[in-house]
């Protein structure tokens, strides 16, 4: 199961791409990211130290303790944009700088509290199943909610990618929630599809309807602009939370390249050979998605959740390898695109540490029903 069109992806960036992808050593780590445990390797000694002292408190490198030091003090009030951490990652290693981004965003008492939630509520919808099955794993407050999923790319020709939240779907039906997806153009722009959005939460609102908006990779982008402008303040009210899944919000280099001469030529091919449209890759450019970005104003009264997959180098495997390996010189990113440019503004941070930005791991729909979960019950409180 995942949460991402992996032909879009083999379709877009694959595509030869100029620069070469110098290698990185792999040196083994033990530890705990964000409440959660793992077992992977990193990119550099400093890397694995702070990994380790994060996850025991232990300082050991008198050395090492007062570089990290420095690190943190120079950069602790500092925007935590994907220049920054590409200054941190340059200086030390993009392992390290990913460990500071998860360590510096989950300072915020917030993005702690929610992460913290969201590892025990994990825990309890895990325990519940093996236990007892489905009974009781999801919570009361889950089931006042209308669930909107926003899909990826291609969703609806290739039925084996998991765009189109089908698993997620089936299993929360199965427990009794009430779910729809939002049919967009599977190949659409995201001003085109971000109507097409704008009309289903019109569609679905009114009289007391309360609803959660789950939307994923090109649909993160589409849902902002629905919410952040194209939707009037009294349209939005019965939207009370947004789930956004590794959403491509300011774009991703990948798409720069592609979308210049003569990495484009070759990607039209691909395209017309995969039966795919070209016309939505423009606006995924970074430059594209910033400008659009600029001129959004979400909604304050929704709660807004960036659900973030952060892998170390260690965790990266497969094709998504050479798409990493491509934009590890600008940082830390997911394989497709760089982390910081996933944040939103306003929004609450859950890392998701070890997975890449296809979220392929046997339990994520448990894992998405425990997210929703909390969700809910923030509502509530």
């Amino acid at each position: 199961m995942r949460f991402l069109n992996l032909g879009f992806v083999a379709a877009l960036f694959l595509v030869p791409m100029a620069g070469r992808c110098a290698p990185y050593p792999g040196i083994p780590v033990h530890g705990s990211v964000a409440e959660k445990a793992i077992s992977t390797t990193v990119d550099s000694e400093l890397a694995k130290y702070y990994l380790k002292n994060h996850s025991t408190g232990e300082a050991t490198n008198p050395t090492w303790d007062a570089r990290i030091a420095d690190i943190e003090q120079r950069f602790k009030s500092r925007p935590l944009n994907w220049s920054e951490l590409k200054e941190i990652s340059d200086e030390t290693s993009p392992d390290f700088a990913t460990l500071f981004f998860i360590r510096q965003t989950l300072s915020d008492t917030t993005n702690e509290r929610f992460q913290t939630n969201y590892a025990q509520e994990v825990k309890r919808v895990k325990s519940r199943t093996r236990l007892s099955g489905w009974a009781g794993i999801v919570r009361s407050e889950l089931k006042q909610y209308k669930l909107l999923f926003v899909p990826g790319f291609h969703y609806v020709s290739d039925k084996t990618s998991g765009a189109d939240f089908f698993y997620e779907r089936q299993f929360m039906s199965e427990l009794g929630l009430n779910v729809r997806l939002v049919a967009t153009e599977e190949d659409g722009t995201v001003e085109d599809n971000a109507a097409l959005i704008a009309d289903a939460v019109r569609a679905e609102s009114g009289g007391r309807s309360r609803l959660i908006l789950v939307s994923t990779s090109k649909g993160g982008p589409e849902t902002a602009l629905a919410l952040g402008k194209l939707l009037q303040p009294n349209e939005t009210g019965s939207v009370k939370a947004w789930v956004s899944v590794g959403g491509l919000m300011r774009g991703t280099f990948l798409a720069d390249e592609v979308t210049s001469w003569p990495e484009s030529t070759v990607a039209r091919v691909i395209f017309l050979f995969e039966g795919m449209q070209f016309r939505g890759v423009a606006g995924l450019t970074t430059s594209a998605s910033q400008k659009r970005m600029n001129a959004i104003r979400l909604p304050r009264s929704i709660l807004i959740i960036q659900f973030v997959a952060a892998p170390l180098s260690g965790d990266i495997s497969g094709d998504v390898r050479s798409r990493y390996l491509k934009l590890r010189r600008f940082g830390p990113n997911d394989g497709l695109t760089l982390l910081a440019d996933e944040f939103l503004p306003s929004g609450i941070t859950i890392f998701e540490p070890g997975l890449d930005h296809f979220y392929q791991e046997p339990d994520i729909y448990l894992k998405s029903l425990a997210l929703l979960n909390i969700i809910a019950d923030a509502l509530v409180r």
